[in-house]
């Protein structure tokens, strides 16, 4: 996975026609805001020039979460995967742009270990006892951004206190 420059929030509008012309390079950006977050306007990060548009309102059918983070930027969830022209998938955390290639699925962190060590101690206890739960889950129930909670479970992993899942149960972690 790539790590390309920052997503750069250009300007906060309230219609795409005010967005016309904001965005010049790859992974700038424009939020569309109406009382609530409607779209987030990207250009593509890997430079085909395309502008995407990213549902951020579930009233208007599959939307992401955008987690918005003070001066370190904001995330969104799930990742961004575009099926058909130049078919760049990544991920908006913390700010950075994180670019999948060639079907890679994992991914480095933009944070801190003291960050991540710090979030492992709040969801390890949070693991059931038994079975798998999934990091999406978990980190809805804590009202975390789920790259980090994604993140954290993975170096509880890394460190021998969790397994996560094979398969279909990728991305779901249990304790050991």
């Amino acid at each position: 996975m790539k790590l390309t420059p920052k997503v750069y929030l250009k300007k906060i509008v309230q219609s795409r026609s005010d967005a016309a012309g904001i965005l010049k390079a790859p992974g700038d950006a424009v939020l569309i805001e109406r009382g609530t977050p409607r779209w987030l306007l990207l250009a593509c990060p890997c430079g085909c020039g395309a502008e995407l548009p990213i549902n951020l309102d579930a009233r208007a059918g599959k939307a992401w979460r955008l987690y918005k983070h003070g001066s370190a930027g904001f995330s969104v969830f799930p990742s961004v995967w575009r099926d058909t022209d130049c078919e760049s998938h990544f991920i908006i955390w913390r700010g950075s742009i994180l670019l999948f290639g060639n079907g890679e699925e994992d991914f480095g962190s933009p944070r801190e270990m003291a960050e991540i060590a710090a979030l492992g101690e709040l969801v390890r206890v949070r693991i059931p006892a038994t079975g798998f739960i999934s990091f999406v889950e978990l980190a809805n129930s804590m009202n975390e951004v789920p790259w980090d909670v994604l993140d954290a479970l993975r170096h509880l992993v890394q460190i021998g206190f969790l397994q996560e899942g094979a398969g279909k149960q990728r991305g779901s972690f249990s304790r050991n």
